[in-house]
């Protein structure tokens, strides 16, 4: 006879006719079986509940084979087994679960520590840079709430198609000077509608974007992910969710604006992805009449910043009326104005980028 099934008809069997609601396992304080030989001892508070509860016992264990069964009372109540719960699992890393956007070579995440300081404007002529040496280049519009990418790149009238694959539905990046881009932009109805999403709809969307984009045949050699700015629930989101290969951080000169490079720079620290350099924009202004220098926003300390926390600074940005001029045009500067020392400055940053990442992956 097996024990467990002997446990477990003397757990089915109550003992309602005498008015408690035990049943006989509840009131077992011993049990041995050898072969169909059955030895059981059982708590009874009086005498009189010996003959129904032997009765009890010989009917439940007869079915199941029992041919001898002794029954032996105690008077004194079984002591109760506290079952142990089971040892909580491992904490798990929420950085294992991360996956590896498919049909891309190298996640760029181009990051601010606050608003105001031309992230996106860094993150689109970046990835026009990386395009104008002659890579195959994405750029992905992470920003729910701002979406400023599509009038960067002139393509606020792209239409955007989706296809269905052996994956699902995915929406088709369209393009603009060369670069495939996606923003939650084109999907609005005009460009004067707010997002009004709440965490659970955003990360829906952040995570579709992220995976269900098709990219076209080819595969990219960079994708540049332009994030809203600050240290909030999408940097998090993104982190856990996406291999990233490498971040950039875009500050200005001011004191205020570097206090932010740090919490950025601790924050992917936190969410394990590597930094690769920080960017300063607004520089410096050149007058063109006389090509003097003014350092506007004061003398940068970016690049003590950078060194304090083990990165560099990849480059600084200075202040040219052209850039607006030209993205309110659509045109990126690096397109726009090929021989400017904006344009020539983002090209010696994606040289750096591309070099700091070929390292990494050696």
């Amino acid at each position: 006879m097996a024990l467990q099934g002997v446990i477990d008809a003397l757990k089915r069997t109550n003992l309602q006719e005498i008015g408690v609601s035990f049943s006989l396992a509840d009131i077992m304080k011993d049990l041995r079986i050898e072969g169909n030989n059955v030895y059981i001892k059982l708590f009874s508070p009086s005498e009189k509940y010996y003959d129904y509860l032997r009765e009890k016992i010989y009917s439940t264990l007869k079915p199941l084979g029992a041919e001898n069964i002794e029954v032996e009372f105690s008077s004194e109540p079984p002591v109760q087994r506290q079952t142990q719960p089971p040892p909580p699992p491992p904490p798990q890393n929420p950085f294992e679960s991360r996956r590896r956007i498919p049909n891309i070579d190298k996640v760029i995440l181009v990051a601010s520590g606050k608003g105001g300081v031309g992230k996106s404007t860094v993150a689109v002529n970046l990835a026009s840079a990386l395009k104008k040496l002659g890579h195959n280049v994405g750029y992905l519009d992470a920003d729910m709430y701002g979406p400023s990418g599509p009038t960067m790149f002139g393509a606020k009238d792209r239409k955007v198609m989706a296809k269905e694959t052996p994956e699902g539905q995915k929406i088709i990046a369209p393009e603009a000077h060369g670069v495939k881009i996606m923003s939650i932009g084109f999907l609005l109805p005009s460009e004067d509608t707010p997002v009004i999403w709440r965490g659970p709809v955003l990360f829906k969307a952040l995570t579709q974007f992220l995976f269900d984009i098709d990219w076209g045949d080819e595969k990219l050699d960079f994708l540049v992910i332009d994030l809203p700015p600050g240290t909030g629930d999408i940097q998090i989101t993104l982190g856990q969710t996406a291999e990233v290969d490498g971040a950039i951080i875009v500050t200005t000169p001011q004191d205020v604006a570097l206090i932010d490079v740090k919490k950025g720079i601790q924050m992917f620290n936190e969410v394990q992805i590597p930094i690769i350099g920080i960017v300063e924009n607004m520089s410096y202004f050149v007058c063109p009449d006389s090509g003097k220098k003014y350092e506007i926003f004061g003398k940068s300390k970016t690049e003590d910043i950078a060194k304090i926390y083990g990165t560099e600074l990849l480059g600084q940005i200075p202040i040219e009326p052209k850039v607006a001029e030209f993205s309110d045009l659509g045109i990126p500067i690096v397109f726009a104005k090929e021989d400017s020392q904006t344009a020539q400055e983002f090209i010696n940053i994606a040289k750096k980028v591309i070099e700091k990442l070929s390292k990494k992956g050696e």
